[in-house]
């Protein structure tokens, strides 16, 4: 018997690799995939922190620009350790984690563009060779010019360099210290801490949580499809008389499903691997922790979720005696899987929604793996999740195998649910 189911899922695997069209549409997956993760990281950049060329005229500007420049490159350094930290920190320790050093200035790189006079970096800012331009006024006051517009970021640069700088030179006419200045500037505002975990972290767990019920949608119906049109086609062409003939019925439907079911899992298996190799050659440490935490579980999730539902689907093809049979005596399966994977959409931020979701056996597939990638379940719930999967797939796999039974010689007309659980197995 096993020989026979392997015999028949070895015919199924061979048959699908020799499709060119499935050969094609799996390395446009592949591409998609690992397009979807380099390409947002090359048009971003390593460097997401603007940059900007200030000409400066004078010796009270230039001071002020190179402060600018200094203090610009200091947060910028600050907020990539910022970054770091918290991509490699866990979610609880993000939850505790104090950002000091946070002063509110940009992190901004800035370029000074020395010049002779106040017309010459009027000038450079008009041609575009400065962004803008800091300058002397007549009265002794400075001046930030730009072309219609100068960035907040920059202003907001300049304007604290100018206090600062300007505190400096009060302090010193009062004759204080370098000492004392150097150790009011070396001040730091009040540090954060932060009592729940979020930021980008959370914004990388929702994205790969749509990523996964999207995968399951899609190479599920895709594949369910598949099985459907290969059974039909089967009965169209009479070859499923002779199979029949040779094979009991119920081994000919599980060596089609574990075939199938080999294949689709390899598919997503190579998919995710692929995203995790982009992921990692662009950087996004925060992904591939992710992944690695949570694929595995996925894969899991995805293997018995595929097999409960793959029988239900060659059920529906049974049924059909001609493709054009296939709208309508797949529109329950369709059901079944576009309900829970739009259900998906709405309800995926943690809570009793999304709970409820991950232990009903046709949403849990693409709600517990979410709740795994945020932590909001612990293994032995995901277990449990698995459980009533494997239960109900039981169940459903008995029932279709009855139909798939009872419907399969009937290659004259579509067949409805009551004939074929009645298992009369005459050709109609």
């Amino acid at each position: 018997m096993i020989d026979t189911i392997r015999l028949i899922a070895g015919r199924e695997i061979t048959t699908k690799l020799r499709d060119r069209a499935f050969i094609i549409s799996s390395v446009v997956m592949l591409l998609l995939v690992a397009g979807g993760i380099i390409i947002p990281a090359l048009l971003t950049g390593d460097d997401e922190h603007p940059s900007y060329r200030l000409a400066v005229a004078g010796q009270t500007a230039t001071s002020v620009g190179e402060i600018a420049r200094t203090t610009g490159e200091a947060a910028v350094r600050l907020a990539d350790e910022q970054e770091k930290a918290d991509d490699e920190a866990g979610q609880d320790e993000v939850a505790q984690l104090v950002r000091a050093g946070e002063t509110g200035v940009p992190p901004a790189r800035v370029t000074l563009v020395g010049v002779g006079s106040t017309d010459a970096a009027t000038a450079a800012v008009r041609d575009g060779t400065a962004d803008a331009a800091l300058v002397e006024k007549a009265d002794g006051t400075m001046e930030i010019v730009g072309t219609d517009d100068v960035d907040s970021d920059l202003s907001t640069l300049i304007t604290l360099s100018a206090t600062a700088e300007q505190t400096r030179a009060v302090l010193a006419d009062a004759g204080v210290g370098d000492d004392v200045i150097e150790r009011l500037g070396s001040m730091q505002a009040p540090s954060e801490r932060l009592l729940e975990a979020g930021g980008e972290n959370e914004g990388v767990a929702q994205v790969l949580g749509f990523a996964f019920a999207f995968l399951f949608y899609f190479t599920a119906i895709t594949f369910g499809m598949t099985i459907a049109q290969s059974v039909v086609e089967e009965k169209q062409s009479r070859v499923i008389e002779i199979l029949v003939a040779a094979t009991p019925v119920r081994l000919l439907l599980a060596g089609k499903i574990l075939g199938n079911a080999a294949l689709a899992l390899g598919q997503v298996a190579l998919l995710l691997a692929i995203g995790l190799a982009a992921a990692s050659a662009t950087g996004q440490s925060a992904a591939v922790s992710m992944l690695l935490h949570s694929g595995g579980w996925f894969l899991l999730f995805f293997a018995f979720g595929f097999i409960m539902l793959s029988c239900a689907w060659a059920a529906a093809g049974s049924l059909a005696a001609r493709q054009e049979d296939l709208q309508s005596t797949t529109v329950p399966m369709q059901i079944l899987l576009f309900a829970p994977f739009l259900l998906s959409f709405y309800l995926n931020e943690p809570g009793t929604g999304l709970k409820i979701l991950s232990y009903v056996p046709f949403t849990a597939p693409l709600s517990m793996p979410r709740r795994l990638l945020i932590e909001d379940a612990a293994w032995w719930e995901a277990l449990l999740s698995l459980g009533v999967i494997v239960v109900t797939g039981a169940l459903l796999i008995a029932f279709a195998a009855r139909l798939y039974e009872g419907s399969l010689l009937r290659t004259s007309t579509k067949t409805s649910i009551a004939t074929a659980w009645k298992r009369d197995k005459t050709s109609a």
